[in-house]
């Protein structure tokens, strides 16, 4: 009775890989992800605000950072904080889900604020060209001492399983 409750558990794909483990004696390798990661260090040096960069994964490409201190980001709110906008591009013929991440480092390599967002739907269709808005709302306050970032860019196919779930979450 276990037995069966495990395989009911695990779902066509691991009794899959169970059946490849007793016939070969080998253990099945996992299912291949679609999901994509790729992380790079830059120095930050943006020039009145902007700063070139280039990041990419297959054709989804990030290619520039607006750095908005606290005092111009947020428009005419009462209360603003800095933020980094990323610009995004998808290249490419799938509609992705695209999340990114940054940190950002001092000349001792003590971080000074990080965040993460998505999109703005939370995916990009293919030939879109979209942006992705991370805010930094509690710890910000010696970002004048930045010397480093690291940059981080997710993406999925939005047809991927999970894929929607994920992008309207990250709305």
């Amino acid at each position: 009775m276990r037995v069966r409750s495990w395989l009911a558990a695990a779902g066509i794909a691991g009794i899959a890989g169970i059946a490849a483990a007793r016939v070969t004696g080998q253990p099945a390798p996992p299912p291949a992800s679609p999901f994509q990661q790729v992380s790079q260090k830059f120095d930050y040096k943006p020039v009145k605000q902007i700063q070139a960069i280039q990041l990419g994964l297959e054709k989804i490409q990030v290619r520039q950072i607006v750095f908005a201190p606290a005092s111009e980001a947020g428009g005419k709110q009462r209360h603003s904080v800095p933020e980094a906008v990323l610009s995004i591009d998808n290249d490419g013929p799938t509609t992705e889900v695209i999340g990114v991440a940054i940190a950002i480092f001092d000349a001792d390599g003590n971080l000074l604020a990080a965040g993460c967002a998505g999109a703005r739907q939370g995916w990009l269709a293919a030939g879109e060209k979209g942006t992705a808005s991370i805010r930094f709302p509690f710890v910000y306050r010696s970002l004048d001492k930045a010397k480093t970032f690291q940059l981080t860019l997710e993406i999925l196919p939005k047809s991927s399983r999970g894929a929607e779930a994920e992008g309207t979450a990250a709305r």
